[in-house]
């Protein structure tokens, strides 16, 4: 999915912005060099504690939010493009997408989300 975004980004500096090809693949470079550097990747751990769900806020950008599991419904639960989004009645949200942790990690964050979108009669959480 990554490969593919940057496919993207390439083909629209290239045919839509009209800059050559080696300047477009180097922006590309240089933003993702910025990325790396500038981004602490504490920011994307996600916890949970108890019936606590701490974790990313539109991504990276904010201090963590914590979220009280069983103040969840499941329409504040959502998924979509490889990420999830849960908040609670609050207002808090934890959000992310799957790609940034181990594959081990994707399936208990998965079997989280998947609990948290079941009915609360079904779901059991913790």
């Amino acid at each position: 999915m990554s490969s593919l975004s940057i496919g993207i980004v390439i083909y629209c500096l290239t045919q839509w912005l009209q800059i050559p090809y080696g300047w477009a693949v180097f922006i590309v470079v240089i933003r993702t060099a910025f990325w790396a550097c500038a981004v602490d990747i504490h920011k994307f751990d996600v916890y949970v504690d108890g019936r606590t769900l701490t974790g990313p806020t539109l991504i990276f950008t904010s201090q963590p939010a914590s979220i009280d599991l069983g103040d969840v419904d499941p329409e504040f639960v959502s998924e979509w493009m490889g990420g999830f989004s849960v908040h609670d009645s609050t207002g808090s949200e934890v959000m992310a997408h799957y790609r940034y942790y181990l594959p081990e990690d994707r399936v208990i964050l998965r079997g989280l989300i998947e609990r948290l979108r079941q009915p609360r009669s079904t779901a059991s959480v913790g």
